[in-house]
Protein backbone atom coordinates (compact mmCIF):
# COMPACT_ATOMS: atom_id res chain seq x y z
CA UNK A 1 0.00 0.00 0.00
CA UNK A 2 1.42 3.46 -0.53
CA UNK A 3 1.18 6.20 1.75
CA UNK A 4 -1.46 8.36 -0.05
CA UNK A 5 -4.00 5.83 1.09
CA UNK A 6 -2.45 5.60 4.85
CA UNK A 7 -3.70 9.37 4.96
CA UNK A 8 -7.00 9.06 3.17
CA UNK A 9 -7.93 6.36 5.35
CA UNK A 10 -6.86 8.00 8.69
CA UNK A 11 -8.08 11.16 7.68
CA UNK A 12 -11.14 9.53 7.04
CA UNK A 13 -11.46 7.36 9.81
CA UNK A 14 -10.84 10.59 12.82
CA UNK A 15 -13.23 12.69 10.84
CA UNK A 16 -15.51 9.82 10.96
CA UNK A 17 -15.03 9.09 14.62
CA UNK A 18 -15.68 12.81 15.39
CA UNK A 19 -19.07 12.59 13.83
CA UNK A 20 -22.17 13.53 15.71
CA UNK A 21 -25.54 13.79 14.83
CA UNK A 22 -25.80 17.22 14.94
CA UNK A 23 -22.47 17.71 12.29
CA UNK A 24 -22.44 17.95 8.81
CA UNK A 25 -19.99 15.53 7.63
CA UNK A 26 -18.67 14.58 4.00
CA UNK A 27 -16.42 11.78 2.77
CA UNK A 28 -12.65 12.26 1.29
CA UNK A 29 -13.33 11.36 -2.50
CA UNK A 30 -9.89 9.18 -2.74
CA UNK A 31 -11.14 8.24 -6.24
CA UNK A 32 -9.03 10.92 -7.70
CA UNK A 33 -5.92 9.33 -6.96
CA UNK A 34 -6.68 5.85 -7.58
CA UNK A 35 -4.45 5.41 -10.92
CA UNK A 36 -1.33 6.46 -8.81
CA UNK A 37 1.28 4.26 -9.09
CA UNK A 38 4.63 5.38 -6.96
CA UNK A 39 4.21 5.39 -3.50
CA UNK A 40 4.29 8.89 -1.31
CA UNK A 41 7.36 8.90 1.01
CA UNK A 42 6.98 12.35 2.26
CA UNK A 43 5.47 15.51 0.50
CA UNK A 44 6.41 17.08 -2.76
CA UNK A 45 6.08 20.55 -2.30
CA UNK A 46 5.14 22.60 1.16
CA UNK A 47 4.17 25.83 1.42
CA UNK A 48 3.63 28.61 3.56
CA UNK A 49 1.93 31.84 4.22
CA UNK A 50 2.10 34.43 7.04
CA UNK A 51 1.49 37.84 7.40
CA UNK A 52 0.93 39.50 10.83
CA UNK A 53 -0.36 36.82 13.46
CA UNK A 54 -2.06 35.13 10.15
CA UNK A 55 -0.74 31.90 9.20
CA UNK A 56 -1.42 28.95 6.67
CA UNK A 57 0.18 25.79 5.91
CA UNK A 58 -0.28 23.97 2.94
CA UNK A 59 1.75 20.17 1.88
CA UNK A 60 1.32 18.90 -1.77
CA UNK A 61 1.53 15.26 -2.90
CA UNK A 62 0.80 14.64 -6.63
CA UNK A 63 2.11 12.61 -9.96
CA UNK A 64 1.62 14.31 -13.10
CA UNK A 65 -1.85 16.60 -12.80
CA UNK A 66 -3.26 15.03 -9.65
CA UNK A 67 -2.54 17.06 -6.43
CA UNK A 68 -3.76 15.58 -3.12
CA UNK A 69 -2.58 17.60 -0.03
CA UNK A 70 -3.03 18.98 3.77
CA UNK A 71 -4.48 22.58 4.51
CA UNK A 72 -4.18 24.16 7.50
CA UNK A 73 -5.21 27.61 7.95
CA UNK A 74 -4.65 29.69 11.16
CA UNK A 75 -5.80 33.16 11.38
CA UNK A 76 -5.51 35.50 14.29
CA UNK A 77 -8.51 35.60 16.51
CA UNK A 78 -10.19 33.52 14.01
CA UNK A 79 -11.76 30.37 13.74
CA UNK A 80 -8.84 27.98 13.06
CA UNK A 81 -9.33 25.08 10.23
CA UNK A 82 -7.50 22.06 8.73
CA UNK A 83 -8.69 19.46 6.47
CA UNK A 84 -7.47 17.65 3.27
CA UNK A 85 -7.46 18.43 -0.50
CA UNK A 86 -7.80 16.51 -3.85
CA UNK A 87 -7.56 18.03 -7.52
CA UNK A 88 -6.24 18.02 -10.08
CA UNK A 89 -3.18 20.61 -12.06
CA UNK A 90 -3.79 22.11 -15.15
CA UNK A 91 -0.80 23.87 -16.80
CA UNK A 92 -0.18 26.77 -13.82
CA UNK A 93 -4.04 26.65 -12.35
CA UNK A 94 -4.75 24.14 -9.48
CA UNK A 95 -8.06 23.41 -8.79
CA UNK A 96 -8.60 21.66 -5.65
CA UNK A 97 -11.47 20.45 -3.02
CA UNK A 98 -11.26 21.30 0.16
CA UNK A 99 -12.63 19.26 2.61
CA UNK A 100 -12.41 20.72 6.19
CA UNK A 101 -13.46 20.82 9.94
CA UNK A 102 -13.73 24.22 11.50
CA UNK A 103 -14.87 24.62 15.10
CA UNK A 104 -16.50 20.99 15.08
CA UNK A 105 -18.26 21.32 12.06
CA UNK A 106 -17.45 19.74 8.75
CA UNK A 107 -17.44 21.53 5.36
CA UNK A 108 -16.47 21.38 2.17
CA UNK A 109 -15.55 24.57 -0.66
CA UNK A 110 -13.23 24.95 -3.80
CA UNK A 111 -9.71 26.34 -4.04
CA UNK A 112 -7.98 27.13 -7.03
CA UNK A 113 -4.20 28.75 -6.93
CA UNK A 114 -2.31 29.97 -9.76
CA UNK A 115 1.41 29.37 -9.76
CA UNK A 116 3.85 31.61 -9.93
CA UNK A 117 7.54 30.91 -9.97
CA UNK A 118 7.62 29.50 -6.00
CA UNK A 119 4.04 31.21 -5.11
CA UNK A 120 0.82 29.92 -5.35
CA UNK A 121 -1.54 33.18 -6.02
CA UNK A 122 -5.21 32.18 -4.04
CA UNK A 123 -7.99 32.87 -6.41
CA UNK A 124 -10.85 34.95 -4.51
CA UNK A 125 -14.29 35.57 -6.35
CA UNK A 126 -18.11 35.19 -6.37
CA UNK A 127 -19.63 31.88 -5.03
CA UNK A 128 -22.32 29.39 -4.70
CA UNK A 129 -23.61 26.81 -2.47
CA UNK A 130 -24.58 23.04 -3.76
CA UNK A 131 -25.68 20.52 -1.84
CA UNK A 132 -23.38 21.89 1.00
CA UNK A 133 -20.82 22.41 -1.06
CA UNK A 134 -19.05 25.88 -2.01
CA UNK A 135 -18.18 26.66 -5.30
CA UNK A 136 -16.89 29.57 -7.75
CA UNK A 137 -19.80 30.65 -10.01
CA UNK A 138 -17.48 31.52 -12.82
CA UNK A 139 -13.30 30.44 -12.25
CA UNK A 140 -12.62 32.56 -15.39
CA UNK A 141 -13.31 35.88 -13.37
CA UNK A 142 -11.00 35.48 -10.04
CA UNK A 143 -8.62 37.44 -9.15
CA UNK A 144 -5.25 36.23 -7.78
CA UNK A 145 -2.76 38.24 -5.69
CA UNK A 146 -4.57 40.18 -3.77
CA UNK A 147 -5.49 37.74 -0.71
CA UNK A 148 -3.38 35.09 0.30
CA UNK A 149 -0.26 34.18 -1.60
CA UNK A 150 1.77 31.00 -0.53
CA UNK A 151 5.57 30.94 -0.80
CA UNK A 152 7.16 27.30 -1.34
CA UNK A 153 8.84 26.57 2.11
CA UNK A 154 11.45 23.33 2.45
CA UNK A 155 9.04 20.44 3.84
CA UNK A 156 9.83 19.09 7.23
Amino acid sequence: MNRLFYIVAIVTILLSACQSDSKKYTTVDSSIMSNQQAPYKSPDECFIYTKNRDTATLLMYGSADKILGELRYNFYEKDKNSGVIYGVLKGDTITVDYKFQSEGVYSHREIVWVRKGDTLLEGSGDVYEENGNVKFKNKRKLTFGKGIVFTKTKCK
